[in-house]
């Protein structure tokens, strides 16, 4: 009896392997990177945080140019200064420097957080769009491009171009309202 039943279950769990390998596995690969570096919303993106940088850089040029007129003075009127007031610009000199190095430190951190953010939130929705888009179109699976995970897919599979333009579209929706 339980060779029967044994033999049973292992037939029914045969046709059933059978039944899902014959049924059409649609596989789709997206380049989640190049999405966000390609499309308008990520141009865009990369172009606020552009602007960001070079706002940051031209208020360190203009400490670091100050930092270097007090030098210069300094070395020019060293020695008829007293030990006292050449002791006194040596340190408002290296305070000027750490106050820089803080100033381009804090940048920075700002600088990646807003990266971050706006990377984040595009995430989020190309993430939504591709369900959405999977869904729609059927895919049983939609794997993301990665150098170092995916090593080789026909161009038929790589659904990146469709979604940039998707979401092209979805922005540009977005932005009109």
């Amino acid at each position: 009896m339980k060779r029967i039943l044994f033999v049973f279950l292992a037939f029914v769990l045969t046709l059933s392997f059978v039944s899902v390998a014959r049924a059409e596995l649609k596989i789709g690969v997206v380049d989640v990177i190049r999405v966000l570096n390609e499309s308008e919303e990520g141009k865009k993106a990369v172009g606020q945080l552009q602007n960001m940088l070079e706002e940051r850089q031209k208020i360190l040029e203009e400490k670091q140019k100050k930092i270097q007129s007090l030098k210069e003075e300094f070395e020019k009127k060293r020695s008829v200064l007293s030990e006292d007031a050449r002791k006194s610009k040596e340190d408002e000199i290296d305070r000027l420097q750490r106050e820089l190095q803080r100033t381009a430190a804090d940048y920075q951190v700002e600088l990646q957080k807003k990266q971050n953010e706006i990377t984040q939130s595009m995430f989020k929705e190309i993430r939504q769009l591709i369900n959405e888009y999977a869904q729609k179109e059927g895919y049983s699976i939609i794997l993301e491009k990665a150098d170092q995970i995916i090593l080789f897919t026909t161009p038929e599979v790589d659904i990146t171009d469709k979604i940039i333009s998707l979401y092209n579209q979805k922005t540009q929706q977005k932005g009109k309202k």
